[in-house]
């Protein structure tokens, strides 16, 4: 009956190819021994980790075999005694293999049949030499520290085992025999059901994505007392395949901080109840501009989106009377625009919740490019250019978009306000900063408003003329420079012309090349069609208008098919099943936002080298930083202009 039964378990084993794939493929080592302790199969994990050339060689013969250290055989063969009298044990040992030592966590277990006689005895192995080294690298660490580290297992099914936990939640929530949770589910199921929850997606989004984790829950010690503790899970391991089977968690107590945070917060609204009122203040002022932005733009892409169709339309499809008209309204769409961007800059430039980064800044680079956007301009208002600034390395400490944004306003000023026929000149000096220098040969400024200049909606004195402006430019660029810590002044004679300057800290040339002097070279990015080459692009947008504007933008380009979803979840499936070459998609979508779901787009196989472009009406920088962190290769904001929106286009599809 014995030998009957042990045969008959060999031969399920070995002739049945779904057993033998599951047991072959599982991380743990499998033995199985006859009941005089003699091996009679080992899976293949361990014969790999053993480096055994034919495991056939030691079938019938005592395990572990004499090359083992005396220590690992006594302590086996002790556990294999006291399984023959109905006893299960988990032991640890060790083999040397290649002059390294390899650990495994072993539990021996008997099988009896009904008549309680023994039939074979099994013993299943998990490689713990990482986590041993870590155990003896940091033991007095982990017996000390307040910090609970965690090994723990990916299942094949759903769910995960923990191999591992340090001392720290034993003391903490009182946890008795934590060795008889090692080899059990994690979460374990006496937490509530809360934090396993947020455990268990914590270790989910973990496996799937392959980045960090961090879950704050409470669990309770055997008093019932609240414990908080901050878990943060991390990818140990990963199989051939880079599926993820491992995972290390940190738990940290934090109930002391979030009793902390709680007195602070109500000594905060004791002591400083004003202060609290104005950060309340700024943070609605915040969700106020983001919002305001958002809802205003929405309507701007509508009025000059589709005035731009209508513009680019076929001559004899408008008369004289509607182009003009048609120019107008798309010419006022902009200039509110404009006046929407300045305002939102200003307040959030007050508010103190724009970010400033000073670094090294080739102001040559940066006049080239910002005289390469002007020049067409100024040629068309028949100003002359003159740039006096040295061709060699002249670098400033700023911020490089916002000095960017500053010498823009400053330049397409001294052209607005100019005379025909007239000049700029753009200079430099050192003094030991760098002074900037912007010259004109306009209006100049009457002495009764120069002390007003840059005050905000200050408009000089051309309220009486067709000149457009918000009268904020010069305002938000006397902040910029000054955040920068530079300081901007100026000097003017009325009839005459005016001359900014900025001054900026100077500073050495970086080490790196990424500063050095390039040629200016203004590119287009007019796509090399492909004669019968078709590109699909995807829009995933709720809003039925800017899917309508988009078709029009795109209805001239035989070269490509436009394909449109309402919601996030139907345009992953239509990614999926179509994979365009180009996905075009909104931030705020119904149901599952724009950045979760490019999360999906990437760990989908089918798309995840697809170019992901963000068209939304979210224009503050955190927002842009954000989808651009999140994946997104482009970012537009709405109103989309239909000249840059098919730029984008070409450049995405032909990378």
């Amino acid at each position: 009956m014995k030998k009957l039964t042990l045969n008959a378990l060999l031969r399920s084993i070995n002739e049945d190819s779904s057993v033998n794939s599951l047991i072959q493929s599982s991380p743990v080592c499998h033995k199985i021994f006859d009941p005089d302790f003699k091996l009679q199969f080992m899976s293949k994990c361990g014969v790999t980790a053993l480096k055994i050339e034919s495991i056939e060689d030691y079938y019938g013969h005592s395990f572990p075999p004499d090359f083992a250290p005396k220590n690992t055989r006594d302590i086996f063969n002790e556990t294999m005694h006291c399984a023959a009298n109905d006893e299960t044990k988990t032991i640890e040992y060790s083999f040397e293999i290649d002059g390294n030592d390899i650990w495994f966590r072993t539990t021996i277990s008997p099988f009896f049949d009904t008549d309680d006689i023994l039939i074979y005895i099994t013993a299943d192995s998990m490689d713990i030499t990482s986590t041993k080294k870590t155990e003896d690298i940091n033991k007095t660490l982990l017996d000390t520290t307040d910090i609970c580290l965690k090994e723990i297992h990916k299942n094949n099914s759903p769910g995960y085992t923990m191999i591992f936990m340090s001392p720290a939640d034993q003391n903490q929530l009182g946890i008795v025999n934590l060795e008889k949770l090692y080899g059990g589910p994690y979460p374990p199921v006496f937490f509530p059901d809360e934090a396993k929850t947020a455990l268990t997606e914590g270790l989910d989004r973990t496996a799937r994505t392959g980045k960090t984790t961090q879950v704050e829950c409470e669990l309770f010690d055997n008093d019932g007392n609240s414990v908080w503790y901050l878990s943060t899970f991390s990818v140990q391991r990963k199989n051939e395949v880079g599926e993820v089977i491992s995972i290390t968690g940190a738990s940290q107590n934090v109930t002391e901080r979030m009793l902390n945070q709680v007195a602070l917060a109500k000594s905060i609204k004791e002591a400083e109840k004003s202060k609290e009122e104005a950060e309340l203040a700024n943070i609605a002022k915040s969700e106020f501009l983001a919002r305001m932005s958002h809802e205003l733009r929405t309507p701007l892409n509508t009025i000059i989106g589709f005035s731009q169709v209508m513009m680019r339309s076929k001559k004899d499809k408008l008369t004289p009377s509607q182009k003009d008209d048609m120019e107008n309204v798309h010419g006022a769409g902009k200039h509110l625009l404009q006046l929407i961007d300045e305002v939102l800059d200003l307040a959030r430039i007050e508010s103190g919740i724009i970010d400033i980064v000073r670094e090294p800044v080739n102001l040559l680079n940066m006049m080239d490019e910002v005289l390469n956007l002007t020049l067409i301009w100024a040629e068309q208002n028949g100003i002359k250019i003159v740039n006096k600034i040295p061709r060699q390395d002249i670098f400033v400490l700023a911020d490089q978009v916002r000095l960017k944004q500053v010498l823009l306003n400053l330049i397409s000023n001294a052209i607005k306000f100019n005379r025909e026929g007239g000049s700029i000149t753009i200079s430099c000096e050192e003094t030991p900063n760098i002074k900037i220098s912007i010259a004109d040969t306009g209006l100049g400024i009457q002495e009764d408003r120069q002390d007003s200049l840059f005050e905000p909606f200050a408009r000089l004195h051309i309220e009486e003329t067709k000149i457009e402006g918000t009268g904020i430019g010069l305002s938000i660029s006397k902040k910029l420079v000054e955040l920068m810590h530079g300081k901007i002044s100026f000097t003017s004679v009325p009839d005459q012309g005016t001359c900014f300057s900025v001054e900026l800290p100077y500073c050495e040339a970086p080490l790196n090349k990424d500063h050095e002097v390039t040629p200016s070279v203004m590119t287009t990015l007019d796509r090399e069609k492909t004669p019968g080459l078709i590109s699909t692009i995807l829009y995933i947008e709720d809003h039925p208008l800017n899917i309508s504007l988009v078709e029009k933008f795109l209805k001239e380009r035989d070269d490509i098919k436009l394909l449109s979803a309402p919601q996030a979840k139907l345009g992953l499936e239509l990614a999926r099943a179509h994979r365009p070459d180009l996905i075009l998609m909104d931030i705020n979508l119904p149901g599952m936002s724009g950045l979760e779901a490019i999360e999906y787009l990437q760990t989908y196989k089918e798309t995840k080298t697809i170019p992901v472009v963000a068209i939304s009406a979210d224009a503050m920088e955190e927002d842009i930083e954000r989808a651009k962190r999140a994946g997104f290769k482009k970012y537009m904001t709405k109103p989309i202009d239909a000249d840059h929106f098919m730029e984008i286009i070409d450049e995405c599809l032909r990378s």
